[in-house]
């Protein structure tokens, strides 16, 4: 059995949202984490690549929100991160 993590972040650091924190608290317990970063305007990509986990497999996605209004864009995020769990 394998156990995925998964999560979507964008500009973490600038919302002072504790991503690393965050992902580098269920790392033991996962085989993988996935984590589905939009595109940022602060450096929370380079902060996620730093952690250097080989268990951590970052997705470079665009935010649209257009397509999706009023916070579906989170769902949306979230679903690309879950579906890329092995």
């Amino acid at each position: 059995m394998k156990i995925s993590g998964f999560s979507m972040v964008k500009n973490g650091v600038s919302l002072y949202y504790p991503v690393t924190e965050m992902i580098r608290s269920i790392l033991p317990i996962v085989d993988e984490f996935v984590v589905a970063v939009g595109d940022c305007q602060d450096d929370t990509r380079e902060q996620i690549s730093a952690i250097g986990d080989p268990k951590i497999r970052i997705i470079d996605t665009v935010w649209n929100l257009e397509k999706y209004p009023r916070g579906m864009e989170n769902a949306h995020q979230t679903d690309i991160a879950k579906e890329a769990c092995t």
